[in-house]
């Protein structure tokens, strides 16, 4: 397994845990749909559109998901107890860009922090994902040392889209 398989694997988890299903505060079970999907995807090709517009999915080379573990099949309906997609995606480079900090002060619960993760965004659904990297700049990751996530922007509201742009690509 290369590193960039091994982030991944943990990046997965972290998803797996903000996926799972809690307890209320009566004690009923919360259904609980997926925070983001990672879906291993032929760069050469264009990127599925077929997802709700609150689907979080990640797009991966496939290279790089040798080894680690994946849900059967994808979850990209609109996710029950999740808040909009734009919030995730948000939340997801926030921890990202805290992950590049590794500042030692962080107190950090062993299994909330992210490993290093590169991001760009998809902005058009028609477009090779290797187009969109190139555009990026980021045709130079080192694609077994870090993951490259594809993120698709086209189903945000412009301001949304604006506020993620200004943030990516994300190449720690």
């Amino acid at each position: 397994m290369t590193t960039a398989a091994a982030r991944l694997a943990a990046l997965a988890a972290w998803l797996d845990k903000s996926s799972a299903q809690r307890l209320s505060p009566l004690g009923d079970r919360v259904l609980v749909g997926r925070f983001a999907e990672i879906l291993p995807w032929d760069f050469d090709e264009a990127p599925t559109s077929d997802f709700d517009e609150h689907a979080l999915p990640l797009f991966v080379p496939f290279e790089q998901c040798d080894g680690v573990k994946l849900p059967d099949v994808a979850d990209l309906a609109a996710p029950p107890s999740q808040q909009r997609a734009f919030f995730r995606l948000n939340h997801l480079l926030f921890k990202l860009e805290d992950a590049a900090l590794d500042l030692p002060w962080r107190g950090h619960a062993p299994d909330d922090k992210l490993p290093l993760c590169a991001v760009i965004g998809l902005n058009d659904p028609e477009t090779p994902i290797s187009d969109a990297v190139d555009a990026a700049g980021a045709g130079a990751v080192d694609l077994d040392a870090v993951p490259l996530l594809a993120v698709p922007l086209w189903a945000l509201s412009p301001k949304e889209r604006g506020e993620i742009e200004a943030r990516l690509p994300f190449l720690p």
